[in-house]
């Protein structure tokens, strides 16, 4: 026998419309809240700061791609020591061998810091401004990181119209970061003003649009964040950024300035991945409002933390997330807990007035908490699914960056409007069983359990449950206190809104930035926290449902835009391909190959292959490591092979010690250094500890190393045979008679798409 189904009165159109107007409402309001600023002409006043003048320093930075150890380098470097000493100012460059030892980095180069510094009217600590101003060698560097260097350049003019600071400011343009953070690690390590540093504040890009948001700060950052709540026109950042940011793997600059004791807040702005390391990193395509929110924090943070001590910043950790109107909420890490047995007490409050009303069943409560635990990972899976599905119909997807993808907006609309279809599908059908009420108190008994863990393990992501549900709890708690849980009227419908909408505004625009910092391929994370607050949003959800406003509207309007993305998945000028094709060379047996690990060929690599290429090893070039590429012949260019001098071989008690000078003597940027077949027990680079433990693969990458080349030491055990394998990188595919590449394709980043690589193999028995 079927179960009675649980109905709330028909609700009247206009109120079904009203809150439909509301909820969009409150949804435009949190998103425009985190939206950058509209960009400030080059005619506005000049203690103002203006994106139109600091994108014409942009349109010098980042004319052609710049990284460390190439002209083009040194080219935008004496452009940054011209523009400062026009301002007055007396710049330095730091030249120095920098080693990078870490999880990920494993690299040794020659950078050359640009450093100025503006004394301040006290002694005291410095305010340190960073950004670093080498590039990849797939773009132009517009926004990563040219932007926060043409930013700083226009701070720093700005400043100059107003009192000078208490402290001293220095600010410096880091070389080698896309290297492996060397421009940061030479500061540290070796230049003076790296001991008097009381704060720092790193400026990055992760795309070419969106707001600036804070994304880390160092420990005990209380008083920083206090200051940037009182400082910052716009401020934009929460505690959950840190905490995830944390577990993904990624570094910037401010890594190593952490590492090094220093406090300090890291800035980036993360959305238009596609252009990321990519040809479109070009100031055309740069947001403007991105450079001109970036510009306004700068200049604030600058007068503000320029104008009080730096001696010591350590104090409580704090919880910070930004909303509308209120700004940057912040408060100590300490009011986690009594907050959380607050909302313990209010929950129980609010379940046993809807207990004693007779609104609600314990039983079906429970139930309730129990659905909703089911179906929030269940939708994320389905989600998680259906854009693996998309992957295979749309397989060019493939070859874009963490296959994100140009038209992603379509998709992230789509998975939110099925999302809200679907929810509202299973809450529809749950109605046999469960009274609307009894679903929401039981989806907000799962919300207070995620609190309770988060209070106890993640407090920094405690605010995304704490004041939501808080919300929503008084406003449940006023309805059961009236014994009314019919929301069908204007007022109690009202009252529902204002319980929601911290929520609605807090998470819609979690939901845009998460989108843009995970992309798609983790589109299950984004639906677990849309999931979460649709969860809270159940009362209302039931007054839509008797207006055919749901669940078919947005099942169709998902299916419509799912179509649209289907229909813009290809590519063009605007938006192309990127692909990857480089070329490789034996120096001592003078094989050389066209390369590509593109999963699938497309019609302009595929010139460069015969009909039956198949994907394989290259043991020629890369020695046995398991990488498969598509490999053909290509022609044989007279390069030089990297010069290895073996400087001494000698064998003491068991351990064979191998001095080594390796040069690159067609003077290539780059090179990389492998050994193979043996362990190393320990290795010095330039005189200077590199490895100090057994390392089972050993391998270097060396930058911008001069003509008399790079001296490595190796201890390996002896009796066993091994060999040395440099490979070295020239940054563009030789001057071969081929078809160029087609307007919408590009290189594809992060490889060595449109490098040469020379190879010398060196046995040692």
């Amino acid at each position: 026998m079927l179960k009675e189904r649980h109905l709330s009165p028909k609700t009247s159109f206009p109120v079904a419309l009203g809150v439909v107007v509301a909820i969009l409402a409150l949804v435009i309001t949190g998103l425009y809240h985190a939206s950058p600023p509209s960009p400030v002409s080059d005619s506005a006043a000049l203690s103002l700061f203006s994106s139109a003048r600091a994108l014409s320093h942009l349109r010098h930075i980042a004319q052609k791609p710049h990284p460390i150890g190439t002209p083009e380098n040194a080219a935008v470097r004496n452009y940054l020591v011209a523009e400062l000493q026009a301002l007055g100012l007396e710049p330095q460059i730091q030249k120095a061998l920098a080693i990078t030892r870490s999880h990920r980095w494993r690299s040794a180069g020659v950078v050359h810091n640009v450093l100025v510094r503006i004394p301040g009217r006290v002694p005291g600590k410095a305010l340190l401004l960073a950004a670093h101003y080498d590039s990849t060698r797939d773009g132009p560097g517009a926004a990563d990181d040219g932007a926060s260097v043409a930013a700083i350049l226009e701070m720093l003019r700005a400043l100059k119209s107003q009192p000078a600071l208490q402290n001293d400011l220095i600010c410096i343009f880091t070389d080698g970061e896309e290297a492996g953070l060397l421009g940061a690690e030479a500061f540290v390590a070796e230049h003076p003003w790296a001991k008097e540093i009381g704060l720092v504040l790193n400026f990055e890009y992760r795309g070419n649009r969106g707001p600036f948001i804070m994304f880390e700060t160092s420990r005990g950052n209380g008083k920083l964040i206090d200051g940037l709540a009182k400082a910052a026109p716009h401020p934009l950042g929460n505690s959950l950024m840190y905490e995830v940011y944390q577990r993904m793997p990624f570094d910037t600059d401010m890594t190593v300035f952490k590492r090094a004791g220093m406090a300090g807040m890291n800035f980036a702005a993360i959305e238009g991945f596609t252009s990321y390391h990519t040809q479109l990193d070009r100031p055309e395509l740069l947001q403007q409002g991105s450079l001109q929110h970036q510009g306004e924090i700068l200049l604030a943070l600058a007068q503000h933390f320029g104008n009080i001590p730096l001696d010591d910043l350590q104090s409580a950790e704090s919880i910070y997330f930004a909303v509308p109107i209120l700004g940057m909420v912040h408060y100590p890490v300490s009011w986690v807990v009594p907050l959380c047995g607050v909302l313990i007490v209010l929950f129980g409050a609010v379940l046993a007035l809807g207990l004693k009303s007779g609104k609600l069943r314990a039983g079906r409560t429970a139930l309730g908490s129990i659905t909703f635990l089911i179906m929030v990972p269940a939708i994320a899976a389905a989600c998680q699914l259906l854009w693996l599905g998309i992957r295979h119909l749309h397989p060019e997807y493939q070859s874009s960056l963490q296959w994100d993808t140009y038209n992603s907006h379509w998709y992230l609309l789509a998975f939110v409007m099925l999302v809200i279809g679907i929810f509202t599908l299973v809450q529809t059908a749950m109605q046999r069983w469960l009274r609307p009420m009894e679903l929401a108190v039981g989806a907000m008994a799962c919300w207070l359990v995620f609190l309770i863990a988060a209070s106890i393990w993640l407090p920094a992501t405690s605010f995304l449950f704490t004041w939501p549900l808080a919300s929503m709890l008084l406003a449940l708690g006023v309805l059961f206190w009236q014994r009314r849980t019919n929301i069908s009227s204007p007022m109690h419908a009202g009252l529902i809104l204002i319980g929601a909408a911290p929520a609605i505004i807090m998470f819609a625009p979690l939901i845009q930035t998460s989108f843009a910092g995970l992309t798609p391929q983790l589109i299950g994370v984004v639906i677990v926290l849309l999931s979460l607050l649709l969860g809270l949003l159940v009362p209302l959800i039931e007054v839509l449902t008797r207006r055919w406003l749901l669940p078919w509207l947005p099942l169709v309007i998902g299916i419509l835009f799912l179509a649209i993305g289907s229909w813009t998945s290809g590519f063009d000028a605007t938006h192309p391909r990127p692909n990857n094709l480089f070329y490789a060379l034996e120096g001592s047996t003078g094989k050389a190959f066209w390369l590509s690990t593109d999963e699938d060929l497309d019609r302009w690599t595929r010139t460069f292959f015969p009909g039956d290429a198949v994907q394989r090893k290259v043991p020629e070039i890369f020695g046995d490591r398991h990488w498969q590429f598509w490999a053909a012949p290509a022609p044989v260019f007279a390069l030089p092979a990297p010069a290895v001098e073996v400087l001494a071989d000698n064998i003491t008690a068991g351990t064979r010690k191998i001095n080594l000078q390796i040069r690159s003597l067609r003077h290539a940027p780059e090179f990389d250094v492998y050994v193979e077949g043996t362990e190393v027990l320990s290795s010095q680079v330039q005189g200077r500890i590199f490895s100090q433990t057994l390392l089972r693969e050993w391998r270097l990458d060396a930058f911008g190393i001069a003509q008399e080349g790079l001296n490595i030491e190796l201890k390996v055990k002896a009796g066993a045979p091994f060999k040395i394998r440099v490979i070295d990188f020239s940054f563009a595919l030789p001057p071969a008679d081929f078809p160029p590449r087609p307007a919408d394709m590009i290189p594809q980043p992060f490889g060595l798409s449109d490098t040469t690589a020379v190879v010398r193999t060196i046995a040692f028995e």
